[in-house]
């Protein structure tokens, strides 16, 4: 009888402790579910609480400030790119097969084969220097960037059953849900005026739109300054093209979205003014409670502006690096066959996407530290967009198998040297063409990567930015950039000893390659910098 009554006791309990789960189980998420409610309006109070302290001192924060004029890139001495004794005639004959004739100079170079011979052994028995190079200075490789900025308060969808507003940033389509209950009027910029027209941001339908703005960021790998760009298509397109209204909407999505940021006025005209952690070459600037605030538009050099102090919590100045790569839709434009003259085999096939041109065209030049020398490790340290890569890559990788690193290095250099035209009398020669950017642009313009493959003409910056990626990426050898007064090289350390001349970083040697040096290989500095102190750009490798 006990036994049976054990038996009877478990069965119960069999029955019963499953129907206790369940319950625990549905109580759990009901739980949990009135958990992320409670979690989500606190997230939406906490974020519009901050908002509407703000508002208040955007009433009566406001003070007036002188913009201090922008800072130039330094003029620099012209430095001639050179050409080893010999080089035009030993490619003559090449290029104007390649290329269908030439000029006077290369007909005749042609037709003298003799010379040819004599130069080539000429160039053959040419020696390298293994000294060691001076060095000036040594610029610091820019910090790491710190983390992306991100809302005071995770951002939640709400029901509001706006449509989603389609809209362009550099061809690529983004959108966001907007509608008409997200215009709004700004009748004056005064700090009552200003501050009324932001307590409309703390509807709901506000919320969609900033939420769908930091999707868009994180979809397409939006750097801060791509994002600050998708922010001002968006709100030109809505509101009107720099009207005030898109102005403030700028400035709400914005600082929600984290970022250090300013408003400003100069009486009729609303203006945002932006923090950042580098230092704007051609930007006016105001100094505002110890931090430097760049204004993005022009204004006349010492213009007066009333400025809004107030602040808002957590927030972080823009970082101009782009440590990966974007995703801009493609759009496939000048499609370019780039010969090396020295070698002919290596010769490579491809095409740019417009759409990271136009963006980089928008980008300001900057530097860090103080130093206007680290302004080219930004172009260095921004990786090659994907399209170009995988264009360009495989088809490198297959040419230079086999190779010792030493062999890919030489292959690389010769490719990106090019030729001269400092005239500019035939932008279509099917390699990399030298000439002085204020010649082509009117002033200093340094180039990303990829704007090297797109732009007919390119100088020694351009040259050893795009050489110091291929390097890196390529062979896996870490380099720095070389900077003499108006010249910039670049220099690789090499694994094994290699003859030529170079420089001594920390027991590390990484020996020259010039880019300008039209005909030279690894180890050979060109003549007319030789002798003067380098100051040596470190780089990070990005892949």
């Amino acid at each position: 009888m006990k036994k049976l009554i054990v038996i009877f006791q478990l069965l119960m309990l069999v029955l019963v402790v499953p129907a206790q789960a369940q319950n625990q189980k549905k109580d759990f998420r009901k739980d949990f579910e009135a958990f992320k409610k409670k979690a989500k309006k606190e997230y939406a109070d906490f974020r519009k609480q901050a908002l509407a302290e703000y508002t208040k001192f955007v009433r009566e924060a406001w003070e007036e400030f002188g913009a201090e004029p922008p800072v130039a890139i330094p003029e620099e001495e012209k430095v001639e790119p050179m050409v080893v004794p010999g080089y035009e005639e030993e490619t003559a004959g090449f290029f104007s097969k390649l290329f269908g004739g030439g000029d006077k100079k290369d007909k005749k170079a042609q037709k003298e084969k003799e010379k040819q011979e004599k130069e080539k052994k000429k160039m053959a028995k040419r020696e390298k220097s293994n000294k060691i190079l001076p060095v000036a200075t040594v610029v610091p490789a820019p910090a790491p960037a710190t983390k992306q900025p991100q809302p005071l308060a995770k951002v939640e969808q709400t029901s509001d059953p706006n449509p989603y507003y389609k809209f362009d940033v550099f061809g690529t389509e983004c959108k966001v849900r907007m509608g008409n209950n997200c215009r709004f009027t700004l009748p004056g910029v005064s700090g009552d005026e200003v501050a009324d027209a932001i307590t409309q941001f703390t509807k709901p339908q506000f919320d969609n739109m900033l939420y769908d703005c930091l999707e868009e960021r994180k979809a397409h790998n939006f750097s801060d300054w791509a994002y600050y760009q998708m922010l001002l298509a968006l709100t030109n397109k809505f509101y009107g093209n720099h009207t005030n209204e898109a102005t403030l909407a700028l400035a709400f999505l914005y600082s929600q979205s984290g970022y250090k940021m300013r408003m400003a006025h100069d009486g009729k005209t609303l203006y945002m003014i932006v923090a950042s952690q580098y230092n704007m070459f051609g930007k006016s600037y105001f100094y505002v409670d110890g931090e430097w605030y760049y204004l993005l538009e022009n204004i006349k050099d010492g213009d007066k502006l009333n400025i809004c102090k107030a602040k808002f919590p957590k927030e972080s100045a823009m970082s101009l690096q782009m440590n990966a790569r974007q995703d801009f839709a493609e759009r496939p434009v000048n499609e370019r066959t780039i010969t090396s003259l020295k070698n002919p085999d290596f010769s490579f096939t491809l095409h740019s996407n417009k759409n990271y041109i136009d963006f980089f065209d928008t980008y300001p030049a900057s530097y860090t530290g103080g130093n206007f020398m680290s302004r080219w490790a930004m172009y260095a340290n921004t990786p090659l967009e994907k399209g170009i890569t995988e264009q360009l890559y495989p088809q490198m990788r297959a040419k230079l198998k086999g190779m010792t690193p030493l062999e890919q290095v030489q292959q690389l250099l010769w490719w990106v040297e090019g030729k001269t035209d400092i005239k500019k009398t035939n932008p279509n020669q099917g390699c990399f063409l030298y000439a002085y950017d204020d010649d082509v642009w009117g002033r200093d313009r340094a180039f990303f990567g990829e704007e090297t493959f797109f732009y007919p003409y390119c100088d020694c910056e351009d040259r050893a930015i795009l050489l110091s990626h291929l390097v890196r990426d390529l062979v896996g050898l870490d380099v720095v950039l070389v900077y003499y007064p108006g010249h910039l090289a670049m220099a690789v350390e090499f694994k094994e000893n290699v003859q030529g001349a170079g420089y001594m970083l920390n027991g590390r040697k990484f020996t020259v390659c010039d880019p300008t040096y039209i005909g030279a290989d690894v180890g050979e500095e060109m003549p007319n910098v030789a002798g003067k102190g380098a100051n040596v750009i470190l780089l990070k490798r990005e892949s």
